[in-house]
């Protein structure tokens, strides 16, 4: 039984050394410098990210370097300051032609909660970047705040224990607003960003 337990001691002690080397860097190499494309089969009643901000002001092109970003977006989304948001994230990968569904989903409760979350991977593409650090407080539910963006270059960079699927992929975005009656609203959003998954060296 002692020798049991200190082989599990061991084990879990090797895994814990060892599963920081199982992840590996990943940045998403955007394919199209105007980033948000709208769904080609969105959800009836949903609209594309032109619903959700104001892009007039807003700048991106890519370089050699990446994705340059500067100017400001502002929030036009017709819904309540006290609305919940609830966010969906899925990967397709293009197969043989047909985009084909992968792993990769990612589901929120109350996307608003963790809008300012440094552990997510949206913070360090975009909201580390915001110069109006206090109206960060204020999520997409309120219609009219301007987030002003220091120019940067947008690095979508994360880690992962798993390998993405290579070529050509499409994150697919969808926003739900929860009234305070726990009723989604008609008026979602869905948008996409095309781009590839290249590993880091």
């Amino acid at each position: 039984m002692e020798l049991y337990k200190f082989l599990l001691w061991q084990t879990l002690i090797l895994l814990k050394i060892v599963h920081p080397s199982f992840e590996i860097n990943y940045e998403y190499v955007f394919l199209d410098e105007n980033v948000f494309n709208s769904c080609p089969d969105p959800p009836p009643g949903f609209s594309d990210v032109h619903k959700l901000f104001d892009l007039s002001e807003l700048n991106s092109e890519i370089k050699p370097d990446g994705l340059h970003i500067s100017g400001n977006i502002s929030t036009v989304w017709d819904v309540q300051p006290t609305d919940r948001i609830e966010g969906r994230l899925s990967v397709l990968h293009l197969d043989r032609g047909s985009w084909q569904p992968t792993i990769l989903n990612i589901w929120c409760y109350d996307f608003c909660k963790i809008f300012n979350d440094q552990k997510q991977v949206w913070y360090n593409s975009f909201v580390k970047y915001i110069l109006n650090k206090n109206d960060t407080e204020k999520c997409f539910n309120n219609k009219g705040t301007v987030y002003y963006v220091e120019p940067y270059v947008m690095n979508a960079i994360f880690s992962a224990g798993m390998r993405p699927p290579s070529g050509l992929n499409r994150i697919v975005f969808t926003l739900s607003a929860v009234d305070e009656n726990n009723v989604k609203r008609p008026n979602g959003i869905c948008f996409e960003i095309t781009g590839e998954f290249v590993r880091q060296t």
